[in-house]
This record gives C-alpha cells, structure tokens and sequence, in this order.
C-alpha cells in the first residue's frame, strides 16, 4: 500500500478536522509540516507516523489528536506546572542539528550533524522545552539532562530487542523499535555497551535512520554492507528522518563512523 505524501496528508487531516469539528481554526502553519489549530502550531510528524504504520485508523487518529490539542489548550495544565510536578515525564530526543524544526528547543550537540533535545512527554504528543521555560523553572541543561535520562533509562529496563544470527548462530544485529517515539534516543543510554558489547562485539556499530528505530550491529564490513540498504531505506522513507550515517557504540560513548 502506498503511503500517502505529506502533501496529501496535510490535505487529509484539513478536511478531516473542518468536517468534524467545524468551529476549530485550522490552517497550514509556517513551520513545516505543521497545522495552526485555534492559534496554536501542532507538528504533524507524530500523526503522521501513526498514519503509516495504521493507515485503517487515521480518521480515528486525527479526531484523537484534535480533541487532545483542544483539551489542552483549554485547560493548558502544563504551561504552569512546576519542575517537581512534570519531571517524571522528561525525555531525552535525538533531533536534526540543523536549526529548522527544533529551533526553540534547548539543546546540545551529539555528534556532528545531531543533537538532544528534551521533550515533555503527552503520551501521544512531545513538547519540547524551551529555555524560557527553564529559567522559569530555575533548572539548568545539566539538571534536565540528569532528569531526562533517568527517565529514559527506567522506561527502557523491560523492552524487548528483536535480534538476527549469521549462519554460524552469532548474534550480529540487535534492533530497538517499541515505536513509543525514543527508540532513536536509546543510543544515549549509558549501558547500552556494557549490555551488548558480548553479542555484538567492542566497539559495534550503531545507526538511527529515523526517530522510530535504533539498530546495533557488528562493526564489520560484511555486516555493514549488508544492513546499509536497510538504513538507507529507513532514512529516506520514514517520517521523523534523523541520519543515515553510522556511529560507534565504545566504552566512552558515541563517535561517528569514518
């Protein structure tokens, strides 16, 4: 089945919201791919994603995400919560360093070409932080950092990996995709070396096409040609596109690949 465009599916989703709920203020907004609801931006990118992977269920989508941005408008909680009170749900994203969609996000370089950024997690939206919002809170980025990777590393202690053997029964290839929207950001966990160093070699090979997978692999020259076809795809296709090039899993961290 033929995903629709981003064109296609902004038009959608204009005449879903316009049909349903006639009284909202719906528009193309000037950040891309994005809609001004009642005023408000609100990306697409996650409704878009849900889009593809259900497409049967996009009307029931669309009318979720709307009733949500509408609620939260309304009653924007959010906007005056404490640090203490909204902590719990801080994470840590792995975003495009190149200053378009994540502009207004407080952030900090990973490797060339990437960043972190923090999101406050809705359970089906992401806002990210801002720095006005963290001077209001008094935290600085260490603090949020520290509280944002707690976080990631507690939602991380149960998933489940998928992972593939080479015809001689070795592990060579460890997939994360929860899609629960920080797979990508998994390869900022600290263990993650320590927990696969004995399958897949020291250091292995990682890549993060998109925001919705995380890949760790033998840093071997078969493996990689066989797996880049894989990426590429997975960079080019897929929404939340972050980069197709390699890194290295160490024992210190994350470095590019050559």
């Amino acid at each position: 089945m033929d995903h629709p465009s981003r064109e296609q599916f902004v038009n959608e989703v204009l005449d879903l919201v316009c049909r349903k709920f006639p009284l909202v203020k719906i528009a193309r907004a000037e950040q891309r791919f994005s809609m001004s609801v009642n005023g408000n931006v609100a990306s697409l990118e996650n409704l878009y994603r849900m889009a593809i992977l259900r497409p049967q269920d996009t009307q029931r989508q669309v009318e979720r995400w709307i009733v949500e941005l509408l609620r939260a408008a309304e009653g924007a909680p959010d906007l005056d919560g404490s640090f203490e009170a909204l902590k719990h749900r801080i994470l840590p994203m792995v975003v495009p360093d190149n200053g378009d969609s994540h502009r207004l996000a407080v952030s900090q370089p990973l490797i060339d070409g990437l960043a972190v950024a923090y999101g406050l997690d809705n359970d089906r939206t992401i806002a990210y932080l801002t720095a006005p919002r963290l001077q209001k809170w008094g935290v600085d980025i260490d603090a949020l950092h520290q509280t944002a990777m707690e976080n990631l590393l507690q939602r991380s202690e149960t998933i489940n990996a998928s992972a593939a053997q080479n015809d001689a029964g070795e592990i060579y290839l460890i997939i994360f995709q929860t899609l629960d929207g920080y797979d990508a950001s998994r390869i900022l966990l600290p263990n993650l070396h320590e927990k696969l160093r004995e399958h897949l070699g020291s250091p292995f090979a990682a890549a993060i096409p998109n925001r919705d997978i995380l890949l760790c692999f033998r840093n071997d020259q078969e493996t990689v040609e066989k797996l880049r076809p894989q990426i590429q795809s997975a960079f080019e296709e897929m929404p939340h596109e972050l980069t197709d090039r390699l890194m290295l899993i160490t024992a210190d961290g994350i470095a590019p690949r050559g």
